[in-house]
Protein backbone atom coordinates (compact mmCIF):
# COMPACT_ATOMS: atom_id res chain seq x y z
CA UNK A 1 0.00 0.00 0.00
CA UNK A 2 1.61 3.27 -0.83
CA UNK A 3 0.63 6.82 -1.15
CA UNK A 4 1.80 8.05 -4.39
CA UNK A 5 3.99 10.55 -5.71
CA UNK A 6 6.82 10.90 -7.93
CA UNK A 7 9.69 9.19 -6.64
CA UNK A 8 7.57 6.80 -4.76
CA UNK A 9 5.97 5.79 -8.41
CA UNK A 10 9.40 5.67 -10.16
CA UNK A 11 10.60 3.08 -7.60
CA UNK A 12 7.26 1.38 -7.92
CA UNK A 13 7.43 0.91 -11.73
CA UNK A 14 11.12 -0.12 -11.49
CA UNK A 15 10.30 -2.78 -9.22
CA UNK A 16 7.39 -3.86 -11.48
CA UNK A 17 9.72 -4.54 -13.94
CA UNK A 18 11.16 -7.84 -12.61
CA UNK A 19 8.13 -8.51 -9.99
CA UNK A 20 5.01 -9.15 -11.18
CA UNK A 21 3.46 -7.33 -8.02
CA UNK A 22 0.23 -4.72 -7.96
CA UNK A 23 0.00 -1.85 -6.10
CA UNK A 24 -2.65 -0.86 -3.34
CA UNK A 25 -2.71 2.86 -4.24
CA UNK A 26 -4.01 5.50 -1.38
CA UNK A 27 -5.11 9.00 -3.77
CA UNK A 28 -4.67 11.82 -3.67
CA UNK A 29 -1.71 12.91 -1.56
CA UNK A 30 -2.97 14.82 0.99
CA UNK A 31 0.55 15.93 2.48
CA UNK A 32 1.77 17.11 -0.85
CA UNK A 33 -1.45 18.71 -1.54
CA UNK A 34 -1.76 20.75 2.03
CA UNK A 35 2.13 21.64 1.21
CA UNK A 36 1.12 23.11 -2.54
CA UNK A 37 -2.23 24.52 -0.80
CA UNK A 38 0.05 26.69 1.60
CA UNK A 39 2.38 27.53 -1.17
CA UNK A 40 0.83 28.13 -4.20
CA UNK A 41 -2.83 28.06 -3.24
CA UNK A 42 -6.26 26.08 -4.14
CA UNK A 43 -5.63 26.94 -8.34
CA UNK A 44 -1.94 26.48 -8.01
CA UNK A 45 -2.10 23.07 -6.52
CA UNK A 46 -4.78 21.95 -8.62
CA UNK A 47 -2.98 23.42 -11.92
CA UNK A 48 0.47 21.32 -10.80
CA UNK A 49 -1.22 18.12 -10.25
CA UNK A 50 -2.38 18.65 -13.99
CA UNK A 51 0.37 19.88 -15.38
CA UNK A 52 1.77 16.29 -14.67
CA UNK A 53 -0.43 14.48 -16.89
CA UNK A 54 0.31 13.11 -20.09
CA UNK A 55 -1.43 14.75 -22.79
CA UNK A 56 -3.92 12.21 -23.57
CA UNK A 57 -4.56 11.77 -19.70
CA UNK A 58 -4.82 15.75 -19.85
CA UNK A 59 -7.87 15.53 -22.25
CA UNK A 60 -9.64 13.01 -20.23
CA UNK A 61 -9.12 14.22 -17.12
CA UNK A 62 -10.30 17.85 -18.44
CA UNK A 63 -13.22 16.87 -19.96
CA UNK A 64 -14.42 15.16 -16.63
CA UNK A 65 -13.77 18.45 -14.93
CA UNK A 66 -16.03 19.80 -17.23
CA UNK A 67 -19.02 17.50 -16.77
CA UNK A 68 -18.43 18.44 -12.90
CA UNK A 69 -18.04 22.19 -13.18
CA UNK A 70 -20.96 23.13 -11.12
CA UNK A 71 -19.65 21.74 -8.20
CA UNK A 72 -16.09 22.66 -9.24
CA UNK A 73 -16.97 25.63 -9.08
CA UNK A 74 -19.15 25.63 -6.23
CA UNK A 75 -16.00 24.18 -3.79
CA UNK A 76 -17.72 21.20 -3.43
CA UNK A 77 -16.06 18.32 -1.38
CA UNK A 78 -16.89 15.36 -3.10
CA UNK A 79 -16.38 16.63 -6.31
CA UNK A 80 -12.68 18.50 -5.67
CA UNK A 81 -12.00 15.48 -4.04
CA UNK A 82 -12.67 12.89 -6.65
CA UNK A 83 -11.28 15.24 -8.86
CA UNK A 84 -7.46 15.04 -7.26
CA UNK A 85 -7.81 11.44 -7.03
CA UNK A 86 -8.60 11.07 -10.71
CA UNK A 87 -5.91 13.44 -11.58
CA UNK A 88 -3.60 11.19 -9.14
CA UNK A 89 -4.42 7.89 -10.80
CA UNK A 90 -4.15 9.40 -14.27
CA UNK A 91 -0.43 10.76 -13.67
CA UNK A 92 0.40 6.65 -12.52
CA UNK A 93 -1.53 5.05 -15.44
CA UNK A 94 2.13 3.40 -15.79
CA UNK A 95 1.76 1.45 -12.68
CA UNK A 96 -0.28 -2.12 -12.42
CA UNK A 97 -2.61 -0.70 -9.47
CA UNK A 98 -5.12 -4.12 -8.29
CA UNK A 99 -6.88 -2.12 -5.60
CA UNK A 100 -7.27 1.47 -4.82
CA UNK A 101 -8.14 3.15 -1.16
CA UNK A 102 -9.63 6.84 -0.64
CA UNK A 103 -7.28 8.68 1.67
CA UNK A 104 -7.78 8.46 5.20
CA UNK A 105 -7.92 12.27 6.31
CA UNK A 106 -10.44 12.51 3.32
CA UNK A 107 -12.22 9.17 4.66
CA UNK A 108 -12.79 10.32 8.16
CA UNK A 109 -13.85 13.91 6.94
CA UNK A 110 -16.29 12.59 4.85
CA UNK A 111 -17.51 10.08 7.13
CA UNK A 112 -17.77 13.08 10.30
CA UNK A 113 -19.96 14.80 7.59
CA UNK A 114 -21.99 11.66 6.69
CA UNK A 115 -20.97 12.49 2.92
CA UNK A 116 -22.18 9.25 1.75
CA UNK A 117 -22.28 10.02 -1.79
CA UNK A 118 -18.82 10.84 -1.82
CA UNK A 119 -17.43 6.79 -1.21
CA UNK A 120 -20.55 5.36 -3.47
CA UNK A 121 -18.77 8.08 -6.50
CA UNK A 122 -15.17 6.74 -5.12
CA UNK A 123 -16.62 3.40 -5.98
CA UNK A 124 -18.22 3.03 -9.10
CA UNK A 125 -15.00 5.61 -10.55
CA UNK A 126 -12.29 2.77 -9.25
CA UNK A 127 -13.94 -0.10 -10.70
CA UNK A 128 -14.52 1.69 -13.93
CA UNK A 129 -10.97 2.14 -14.18
CA UNK A 130 -10.63 -1.41 -13.42
CA UNK A 131 -9.62 -1.41 -10.12
CA UNK A 132 -10.91 -2.83 -6.52
CA UNK A 133 -11.90 0.37 -4.28
CA UNK A 134 -10.86 0.25 -0.44
CA UNK A 135 -11.08 1.96 2.54
CA UNK A 136 -8.81 2.73 5.33
CA UNK A 137 -10.59 4.19 8.43
CA UNK A 138 -10.15 4.35 11.82
CA UNK A 139 -14.08 4.38 12.45
CA UNK A 140 -15.09 1.17 10.16
CA UNK A 141 -18.72 1.54 12.68
CA UNK A 142 -19.39 5.08 11.80
CA UNK A 143 -18.29 3.75 8.39
CA UNK A 144 -20.55 0.81 8.44
CA UNK A 145 -23.69 3.68 9.66
CA UNK A 146 -23.04 5.87 7.23
CA UNK A 147 -22.45 3.62 3.90
CA UNK A 148 -24.94 0.67 5.11
CA UNK A 149 -24.93 -1.74 2.54
CA UNK A 150 -22.89 0.01 -0.37
CA UNK A 151 -19.80 -0.95 2.31
CA UNK A 152 -19.81 -4.01 0.31
CA UNK A 153 -18.77 -1.89 -2.82
CA UNK A 154 -15.11 -1.70 -1.16
CA UNK A 155 -13.20 -4.76 -1.72
CA UNK A 156 -10.81 -4.20 1.11
CA UNK A 157 -11.42 -1.85 4.39
CA UNK A 158 -7.96 -1.13 6.53
CA UNK A 159 -9.43 -0.73 10.27
CA UNK A 160 -7.84 -1.12 13.51
CA UNK A 161 -7.53 -4.53 15.04
CA UNK A 162 -6.23 -5.93 18.02
CA UNK A 163 -6.68 -8.12 20.88
CA UNK A 164 -6.31 -5.16 23.35
CA UNK A 165 -8.86 -2.69 21.70
CA UNK A 166 -6.14 0.05 20.52
CA UNK A 167 -7.47 2.60 18.54
CA UNK A 168 -10.72 0.53 18.00
CA UNK A 169 -13.51 2.98 18.04
CA UNK A 170 -15.95 3.00 19.93
CA UNK A 171 -14.69 -0.22 21.45
CA UNK A 172 -12.85 -3.89 20.71
CA UNK A 173 -16.86 -5.07 20.86
CA UNK A 174 -18.49 -3.11 18.37
CA UNK A 175 -15.68 -3.07 16.12
CA UNK A 176 -15.34 -6.74 16.27
CA UNK A 177 -19.19 -7.13 15.66
CA UNK A 178 -19.09 -5.29 12.41
CA UNK A 179 -15.10 -7.32 11.30
CA UNK A 180 -16.80 -10.29 11.56
CA UNK A 181 -19.95 -9.62 9.46
CA UNK A 182 -17.57 -8.71 6.80
CA UNK A 183 -14.24 -10.81 7.80
CA UNK A 184 -13.51 -11.26 3.89
CA UNK A 185 -13.40 -7.51 3.45
CA UNK A 186 -11.75 -6.03 6.28
CA UNK A 187 -7.99 -6.29 6.76
CA UNK A 188 -6.35 -5.25 10.08
CA UNK A 189 -4.07 -2.33 11.33
CA UNK A 190 -2.20 -1.44 14.23
CA UNK A 191 -2.28 -5.26 15.14
CA UNK A 192 0.98 -4.36 17.48
CA UNK A 193 -1.57 -1.96 19.42
CA UNK A 194 1.36 0.35 19.64
CA UNK A 195 4.03 -2.09 20.06
CA UNK A 196 2.86 -3.65 23.34
CA UNK A 197 1.86 -6.94 20.77
CA UNK A 198 4.40 -8.75 18.97
CA UNK A 199 3.86 -8.77 15.00
CA UNK A 200 2.61 -12.89 15.49
CA UNK A 201 0.34 -12.54 18.41
CA UNK A 202 -1.38 -9.64 16.25
CA UNK A 203 -1.55 -11.83 13.07
CA UNK A 204 -2.84 -14.80 15.80
CA UNK A 205 -5.60 -12.60 16.65
CA UNK A 206 -6.55 -11.80 13.17
CA UNK A 207 -6.59 -15.26 11.78
CA UNK A 208 -8.81 -15.82 14.90
CA UNK A 209 -10.87 -13.52 13.72
CA UNK A 210 -10.89 -15.20 10.18
CA UNK A 211 -10.29 -11.69 8.50
CA UNK A 212 -8.91 -11.24 5.37
CA UNK A 213 -5.59 -10.43 6.28
CA UNK A 214 -3.34 -7.44 8.13
CA UNK A 215 -1.31 -4.68 7.32
CA UNK A 216 1.62 -4.39 8.22
CA UNK A 217 4.82 -1.52 8.69
CA UNK A 218 8.04 -1.72 7.43
CA UNK A 219 9.37 -2.89 11.05
CA UNK A 220 6.57 -5.23 11.51
CA UNK A 221 7.42 -6.77 7.12
CA UNK A 222 11.17 -6.52 8.25
CA UNK A 223 10.28 -8.96 10.82
CA UNK A 224 8.26 -11.10 8.90
CA UNK A 225 11.07 -11.55 6.36
CA UNK A 226 13.46 -12.34 8.39
CA UNK A 227 11.31 -15.04 10.68
CA UNK A 228 10.13 -16.33 6.79
CA UNK A 229 7.17 -18.08 8.52
CA UNK A 230 4.93 -16.64 5.76
CA UNK A 231 4.69 -15.41 2.37
CA UNK A 232 4.72 -11.40 2.23
CA UNK A 233 2.50 -9.58 -0.47
CA UNK A 234 3.44 -6.26 -1.14
CA UNK A 235 4.97 -3.61 0.99
CA UNK A 236 2.67 -4.28 3.94
CA UNK A 237 -0.22 -6.82 3.05
CA UNK A 238 0.03 -10.48 5.00
CA UNK A 239 -2.55 -13.13 3.99
CA UNK A 240 -3.63 -14.75 7.54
Amino acid sequence: MAVLDRRTEAALREFQIWRDLSVWAVVPNMYAFIRDLTDRGLVGAALARFLRLRPGAMAVTGVNALRKLGPLSRSDFSAGALWLAQMELAAASGLRIGRVFLHPQLTEIALAGRVRGLFTEFASQARSLGMEPGLVTHNPVVAGEVLGTDLDAFAAIVAPCNSKGYKMVPDRGSCEILLLSRADRFWASEITAGASLSVEAGLAHARTLGLAGAMLDFRGVEEQFRARSSPILGAAALPV
